[in-house]
């Protein structure tokens, strides 16, 4: 299963972390909570780094020239789950209409992963926002923020170990 990650804006991760990467072949009009419906491109990628794994789903939004973000409620996970996970995030983002391909990502030299990885518009900061700092938890009944706060922090401690 999994959450979208609201904090996370853009994906800061050196190119040679990402170890899978799929991409849509089209765009499909969603419309995503406080968005208006547009269309949107989608990704599944595999950030791999120190024995554990992140899958993300980014759905760019043309319109609004933002990234929203997918992780599993889990967070990271152990290399050897990752492959379940990765069909399981396959599987969402074809359930929204699209259809994903294999970019061969992995198979491209160094300098060419460098290349086409920054010019991806999931990797670019949203234009005119500012950081968000994360909420803190004050509900200690309500499962959904301390959710997302687990989530959050796996999330800040995976991309710190690259």
């Amino acid at each position: 299963m999994f959450i979208q990650h609201k904090q996370l804006k853009s994906l800061n991760v050196p190119a040679g972390k990402v170890t899978h990467l799929h991409t849509a072949s089209s765009r499909v009009q969603l419309a995503f909570s406080g968005y208006p419906p547009q269309l949107c491109q989608a990704y599944l990628l595999q950030i791999s780094g120190s024995n554990k794994v992140l899958i993300v789903v980014a759905f760019y939004l043309a319109e609004s020239q933002s990234s929203i973000f997918f992780v599993p409620k889990f967070g990271e996970l152990p290399a050897e789950d990752a492959e379940e996970v990765y069909e399981e995030g396959y599987s969402f983002v074809e359930s929204m209409g699209f259809v994903l391909t294999e970019t061969d990502y992995h198979l491209l030299a160094e300098h060419k992963k460098q290349s086409y990885w920054v010019a991806l518009p999931i990797c670019q900061p949203p234009k005119g926002t500012k950081v968000v700092k994360p909420a803190v938890v004050t509900k200690a009944g309500d499962e959904t923020k301390k959710l997302r706060l687990r989530s959050r922090k796996s999330l800040g401690r995976f991309f710190a170990s690259m």
